[in-house]
């Protein structure tokens, strides 16, 4: 890190706020780092005071309603407002309710932050993707969005290594606040961002009606299937993904330092992944590389139905994760390069609302499923299912791609 600060002095803070990219990069590499050791270990830290399965999903589906409900509320904001000036009040009110549900004793308190810490840290993520968006041409997008999801993927993956041992030397709790505190320092790069606006948003509405009435239909018919697969994989994400920790605490009884290597290795393999996907978009052809991988997921995810042979189901959990989302900036790349950058900022966040919401619902459905003791068997036959689901969608999806 230090090499990094002498090269920035050297280069000129001039560079630096010219290349909004490289900030947002930097942004990504501090809060995942920190993100990653928070996410790996507040589930376990609510197992340990006795916390039941199924209270822990029920806190999960809160905190992603919160990322659904106020984070899209808080993106059309961005569009009314300096985005930069969003998304730094949004950060450090993550970070405050992330403190805060950390450190509440009772259940309606921790579901109230969670909400609240859920929103104000899926706004900052959506106002970087906007961003992202608006300040790279089609040519070089693919490349950007593979290098800041890499770096978001690799910052996890250690800091998923780091946390499960912290959580053991520290502490959970003290681990907890310590890595959500951190979290401030990744705001140092976005004080130096410059965003201008490049035109006033007139309303959801508005655009809605712009794609319904203005757009060619190939490219209605792009989103129509871009937003039922965002809903198909939430829905298969959300009944697992998020609870990747507690499924290998309740299934094999992992230590926390253990879980941390296994969920750093699927980030680890993501990241890398993803940082070279444009490659394989270029060599294989991008629409290539996407249907091959969402066809390939659903069948590894009725593989970890009913494999129960510890090595082996990490090794298929791991592989499962890099494939499914180290396509993520292809299949970002291909999306936005149809969409017209008028209406790119409010697709942008009706997707993730989208996610979201869908992500809370399955989470629900977890905390059901995980009361029985066959419960993770259906979880991941069910999951399974809207994973399918995805990949019928991908497959119209890419048929209206125009290059």
């Amino acid at each position: 890190m230090s090499r990094e600060s002498c090269s920035l002095d050297e280069l000129g803070d001039k560079k630096w706020k010219a290349n909004p990219s490289l900030l947002i990069t930097y942004y990504t590499l501090v809060d995942g780092l920190a993100m990653g050791v928070y996410g790996t270990l507040f589930n376990l830290l609510l197992k340990s005071v006795g916390f039941s399965t199924s209270a822990v999903g029920r806190v999960t589906s809160n905190t992603l309603w919160g990322s659904a409900l106020l984070s899209l509320f808080l993106g059309f904001l961005s569009d009314k407002v300096d985005k930069k000036t969003v998304l730094v009040f949004s950060h450090l009110l993550g970070v405050f309710f992330g403190t805060y549900r950390a450190l509440s004793i009772s259940t309606a308190a921790l579901n109230v932050s969670s909400f609240f810490f859920g929103g104000f840290s899926a706004v900052s993520a959506t106002v970087v993707s906007t961003i992202l968006v608006m300040k790279t041409d089609r040519d070089e997008r693919s490349k950007y969005f593979g290098l800041n999801f890499g770096i978001g993927m690799l910052t996890g993956t250690v800091g998923n290594f780091i946390g499960g041992f912290l959580g053991e030397l520290l502490g959970l709790k003290l681990s907890v606040l310590l890595s959500n505190l951190v979290r401030i320092f990744a705001l140092i790069p976005i004080l130096k961002l410059s965003v201008k606006e490049q035109e006033v948003s007139r309303g959801v509405w508005n655009h809605v009606k712009q794609v319904r009435k203005n757009i060619p239909t190939n490219v209605r018919n792009v989103l129509i299937y871009y937003f039922l697969s965002t809903v198909s994989v939430g829905f298969g994400a959300g009944l697992f993904v998020s609870f990747g920790n507690i499924i290998f605490h309740d299934l094999f009884n992992f230590k926390p330092s253990l879980i941390g290597i296994i969920l750093s290795l699927a980030q680890l393999a993501t990241g890398l992944g993803a940082i070279f996907s444009h490659k394989l978009g270029k060599k294989f052809s991008e629409v290539r590389v996407l249907i091959f991988s969402y066809v390939l997921v659903p069948i590894m995810i009725v593989f970890l139905s009913f494999t129960r042979e510890p090595a082996v189901f990490s090794t298929v959990y791991v592989l499962r994760f890099a494939v499914m989302n180290m396509v993520s900036p292809l299949l970002s790349s291909v999306v936005f390069s149809q969409v017209p950058t008028s209406i790119l900022a409010s697709v942008n966040g009706l997707n993730n609302f989208l996610n979201n919401v869908s992500r809370a619902l399955s989470a629900e459905l977890f905390a059901f499923f995980s009361q029985y003791s066959a419960g993770y068997t259906l979880i991941f036959l069910v999951s399974s299912v809207f994973y399918f689901a995805n990949a019928f969608a991908m497959l119209r999806l890419l048929r209206n791609i125009r290059v």
